[in-house]
Order: C-alpha cells, then sequence, then structure tokens
C-alpha cells in the first residue's frame, strides 16, 4: 500500500507477531480464553465504552476474537493484540492498532478487572507504538475521555500529547492525543513504568 508517497508494509503481515518485553507479551487471542476475557469486563469497562447496561458474553469475546483473527489473516486494517503477563502467559488485557487509509493510525489499550495498576496497559502500549513503527505508520493518536484520567496518564507516558478535542457521532467527548512512532521502527528496549489503567477497548482507549 501506498499513501502520501510512502509504502506501507502491514498488508503484508498476516500473522500474529509475538512482541514482548520484561513486564508484557503481545500476542495471538485464543479462543479458550473468551470466557476469562468476558469476566475480566466490569461495570467500569461498560461505562467507559458506551455498553452499560449491557455486558459482554462469550459469544461476543468469541465474536471479536473471530474479527480481529480475519484482520490479520486478510491484512486488514485492525491490528489486535492480547496483553499477557511473561511469567505465567495469563491475560491480563490488550490493545489494538486501528491504520487509517491515510497510513496513520489509532491506538487503544485496556486491562481486565483485578489486573489494573500494575503498568501492564502502559507496557501494552510502548509495545504497540514500536511495532506501529516497525510497519511503516509514523503518526499515532489516542482518542480518550477527558475523565478517564489513568487512560490519559498512559498515553501521556507513551509519549502522546494533547491535539484538540472532538465530539463523536454519539455525542461524547473526547480529547485526541497524538505524537510520532519512532522514527527507526524498533519497540522500545524496556518497558515503561507502572501506572493505573482502568480502561479497556471498542476501538478507543
Amino acid at each position: 500500500m501506498r499513501t502520501a508517497g510512502r509504502t506501507l508494509h502491514y498488508d503484508l503481515v498476516t500473522a500474529v507477531p509475538e512482541l514482548r518485553g520484561d513486564r508484557i507479551v503481545l500476542s495471538a487471542h485464543a479462543g479458550s480464553e473468551a470466557a476469562a476475557h468476558a469476566a475480566g469486563e466490569d461495570e467500569e469497562t461498560a461505562r467507559r465504552f458506551g455498553w452499560w447496561p449491557a455486558r459482554s458474553t462469550e459469544e461476543t469475546v468469541r465474536a471479536a476474537y473471530a474479527n480481529w483473527a480475519r484482520n490479520w489473516q486478510d491484512g486488514g486494517p485492525v491490528r489486535a493484540f492480547a496483553a499477557r503477563d511473561p511469567r505465567s502467559g495469563a491475560l491480563v488485557g490488550g490493545c489494538e492498532l486501528r491504520i487509517g487509509p491515510d497510513g496513520t493510525g489509532e491506538v487503544s489499550y485496556w486491562t481486565h478487572a483485578g489486573k489494573r495498576g500494575q503498568g501492564h496497559a502502559r507496557n501494552a502500549l510502548a509495545l504497540l507504538v514500536g511495532y506501529a513503527a516497525s510497519i511503516g505508520v509514523t503518526r499515532l493518536e489516542a482518542h480518550v475521555a477527558p475523565g478517564n484520567h489513568p487512560s490519559r496518564r498512559v498515553a501521556e507516558a507513551a509519549g502522546f500529547t494533547q491535539a484538540d478535542t472532538f465530539t463523536d457521532g454519539d455525542g461524547t467527548e473526547f480529547i485526541r492525543y497524538a505524537r510520532d512512532a519512532p522514527g527507526d521502527g524498533q519497540p522500545p528496549s524496556r518497558d515503561q513504568g507502572e501506572s493505573p489503567d482502568p480502561n479497556f477497548d471498542r476501538g478507543r482507549a
């Protein structure tokens, strides 16, 4: 894919890579974890992303997994990763990169209930930023609700700065955070520090 005179090679990546850090591992989702994923979403999750009072079920999680898998297999624009504890391999959350037609990317990240406050989202986002650079994405955004202070701190720790605010089609206000991806296309050599991170994704942090 070519855009603005440069080549993006995300469309050539058809398998989920494993990205490893000292405190987090990003890898493919596994269907056997659908129940644990659904259980990891709580009221905080639902309210942050407009689902409340609805809740995810094992069936809807499996549908999301299938959609993410198709994007990887077909070279689609959505790159979703499971976030895991590097020692146990347990699922602790996830993150996602959505690549726009102009080659920019929107990032999002989430941590499951009971796993928050341990720096998982912060460390996952650090690896995701490096991955985005490695496939040719140089400009990134994160859309965060003004009151979601933990998610704002995660974005700011990863080098995102406030660009502007906007209101989506549902009338919800968001802060648009932006940053350039690393110029060398390499993930950070070490994880970032700790930060509480009660946020989940449906496309935005």
